[in-house]
């Protein structure tokens, strides 16, 4: 079976796999941590990502996103991520979305879980209202240089985002 490794690690098992089976995940920005963090979750069964970005792939991308290529280039990310990720796993349900996420589109972020892997704070204001009003938790996740940063937000459990962000 494909996820026996992972069945048989104690801290997933049966119950956590068959959680995963069923998640939904959003991931907004598909550039070097949205990419990998993407990969991850669909090699481990994540049953439907949403993914999100408004970028095309340039050849400056490509020495740090490793799921794209050269014949990527000028393609849109949301595009050429979903084409890999269904390589990785045909069985994901993938809808993706070429957009710079507003208060119009805020609604894409509906899943179990959201994942901010974007290089804007005005966005991160945006999907922290939106998730506090939706009880959604999401993750916070920013990398800078060599430096990376990562919350969990849970809401009305943790501090949210604009609580330590002003």
């Amino acid at each position: 079976m494909r996820y026996d490794k992972q069945i048989i690690f104690e801290r997933i098992g049966q119950k956590g796999q068959d959680l995963l089976n069923k998640a939904h995940v959003c991931v907004i920005g598909l550039g070097a941590l949205g990419s990998y963090t993407s990969n991850f979750l669909a090699r481990a069964g994540v049953s439907k990502l949403t993914l999100i970005d408004r970028d095309v792939l340039e050849d400056s991308n490509l020495q740090r996103q490793n799921l794209y290529t050269e014949n990527d280039l000028g393609k849109l990310k949301t595009e050429a991520l979903t084409e890999k990720l269904l390589q990785i796993n045909s069985k994901i349900q993938i809808k993706s979305y070429f957009v710079d996420l507003t208060h119009k589109n805020i609604s894409l972020l509906k899943a179990d879980l959201i994942l901010d892997c974007t290089d804007n704070m005005e966005t991160r204001f945006l999907i922290n209202d939106f998730a506090l009003k939706s009880n959604i938790p999401w993750i916070y996740s920013a990398v800078l240089g060599s430096e990376g940063m990562v919350m969990n937000i849970i809401p009305k459990k943790t501090p949210c985002f604009r609580c330590v962000f002003q």
